[in-house]
């Protein structure tokens, strides 16, 4: 009889292990498909890119100036802030805002050159050998030609030869 209580005490234990089981398995179930999101989002899934104000600002700016005419300033080889001697060899380009003639303007063109050649004679090969870098200098030069006209007459620049050695 004692063999036919521990069946029965077997089997509802086996009962209770059973539902109790199932409904504990929902619940880690869960548990795991939570702690496995929470750690794929902050761990393993690519970053959200960063936001750069400044180039928030840039394209900003962009947007609302109206661009003219582009005026070509002559190339210019500058020498890089590296130990060993390295230099860049660079043709820019300045889009100017609507209404500006680029005939009339290469006067003031001297001023974008200087602010080039002050800008891109602190830069190292190593930061400028970086595709992306290459972007990151066209905006902050664009933004600092921009100043040096007092946000006016320039939109931005452009890079139409980039060389270095």
């Amino acid at each position: 009889m004692a063999d036919k209580k521990k069946k029965k005490g077997d089997d509802a234990d086996d009962d209770e292990e059973s539902g109790g089981g199932g409904k504990k398995k929902i619940i880690i179930g869960v548990v795991v498909a939570v702690v496995g999101y929470f750690a794929y989002s902050n761990f393993l899934a690519a970053p959200p890119p960063p936001v750069d104000a400044e180039a928030e600002a840039m394209e900003e700016v962009e947007e609302e100036l109206a661009e003219g005419e582009i005026l070509e300033l002559p190339e210019v080889v500058v020498n890089l802030a590296d130990d060993s001697p390295r230099y860049l060899r660079v043709s820019i380009a300045l889009i100017l805002e609507e209404g500006i003639v680029a005939a009339d303007f290469e006067l003031e063109s001297a001023i974008a050159k200087d602010v080039v050649l002050e800008y891109l004679s602190s830069q190292t090969y190593d930061r400028l050998k970086d595709p992306m870098a290459k972007r990151a200098v066209k905006d902050e030069l664009s933004s600092l030609v921009r100043l040096a006209y007092d946000d006016e007459k320039v939109v931005r620049v452009l890079f139409t030869t980039f060389v270095m050695q």
